[in-house]
């Protein structure tokens, strides 16, 4: 299904306006945008483009040439060549230089159309999936030599110490550095527990009805040491809203914020203010907090694996709380943001636009 919008790239006003036609009827829904030449084609680079149809034969210059700056363009746009003939070897060179596939415009119908859009974008998606996962592996690879060694240096030293001072009969001391070994021990717990967390979120299950004020009583109640300890004032304005979701995972990701707006609380005494509302086909959670803020030019960085703060280095954590609530958020079709207006404290919203599908969906208070 394309919700987004379609680029036909071809000099020809009359296959352009039939391509057009037959798109229009297939995916109501999308954007079909139109351009004669490659130049016209980047003039609609802030476009959200996700299907291109690029003409092999351009005025001055091939559909190839220009597969590479269109990419760049539209990194996840799956481009399809279109030629007046068909050719074996354009074939081959559309799909090496980065093309999803090629056809022949005498072979166009909305039913070769329609099959061609679904495999590609379902090929296209799966390997973005494959990327991302990539990356991630790199990124947890990353953590684990950097994080996980100091720890281990610590607990080899401690060893080698806590041996050295029994030896001594100094027990006092040998109590002390047996102390700070559990600690070294604890942070390396609590990193692969963060790591476990973020790599397998909560799979199990069906989607659910479940109320907003269900799902911000979890949180609060797992939090409820935290939240007393701080003296937190937690206020919401839920408005009955109904969400339609995995609810342990939206639990986790309230936690996670919530546990964030205490533990970078300031001197003040923590206020943290939950809202929900009805948006489009989902759900807003806003998270508000009196805490030290985010600056600007992190807001948009901080949803990124094991990106902390520079001021929060001396606070515990692994930098993949708020990388599992984007991750959760995208697993119900939504998003996550920082607001970016927002001068004093932090303010968070997330969206839930999980779809009901054929499977039985249950209610639950």
């Amino acid at each position: 299904m394309v919700d987004k919008s379609i680029l036909i790239v071809d000099d020809d006003r009359g296959d352009r306006k039939l391509m057009q036609r037959y798109l229009s009827s297939l995916y109501p829904e999308a954007t079909i945008l139109e351009a004669e030449n490659g130049e016209a084609a980047t003039a609609h680079a802030d476009q959200d483009v996700e299907v291109i149809f690029l003409d092999y034969l351009l005025p001055g210059v091939s559909g190839l040439d220009l597969l590479s700056s269109f990419l760049r363009c539209w990194p996840h746009s799956v481009i399809f060549i279109m030629t007046g003939q068909g050719d074996e070897e354009v074939a081959k060179s559309a799909i090496l230089s980065g093309a999803a596939d090629y056809i022949a415009k005498s072979t166009i119908t909305p039913d070769a159309l329609n099959r061609m859009i679904g495999n590609g974008l379902q090929v296209a998606r799966m390997k973005w999936r494959i990327e991302e996962h990539q990356k991630e592996l790199q990124q947890f690879s990353d953590v684990l030599v950097h994080d996980l060694r100091a720890p281990i240096r610590a607990i080899k030293f401690l060893s080698d110490q806590i041996l050295e001072d029994f030896e001594a009969g100094d027990l006092d001391e040998v109590k002390r550095e047996f102390d700070l070994m559990k600690r070294s021990v604890s942070k390396m717990s609590d990193l692969i527990e963060r790591l476990a967390s973020h790599i397998n979120p909560h799979t199990e299950g069906m989607p659910e009805h479940v109320s907003a004020e269900s799902l911000v009583e979890a949180a609060s109640l797992a939090l409820a040491q935290d939240i007393s300890n701080s003296g937190a004032v937690v206020e919401t304005n839920l408005s009955d809203v109904d969400v339609l979701c995995f609810p342990p995972d939206v639990s986790q990701l309230l936690q996670n914020l919530i546990g964030n707006s205490i533990k970078y609380r300031g001197d003040a005494t923590p206020r943290i203010d939950i809202s929900a509302k009805s948006v489009g086909e989902g759900v807003q959670f806003s998270i508000s907090d009196n805490g030290i803020g985010v600056p600007k030019e992190y807001r948009a960085r901080i949803f990124e694996p094991f990106k902390r703060l520079q001021r929060s280095s001396d606070l515990p954590g692994t930098g993949l709380g708020l990388a599992t609530c984007a991750k959760i958020a995208k697993r119900h079709n939504g998003a996550i943001w920082c607001d970016t207006a927002v001068e004093q404290g932090t303010t968070i919203h997330f969206t839930l636009k999980m779809r009901p599908n054929m499977s039985r969906i249950q209610r639950r208070a």
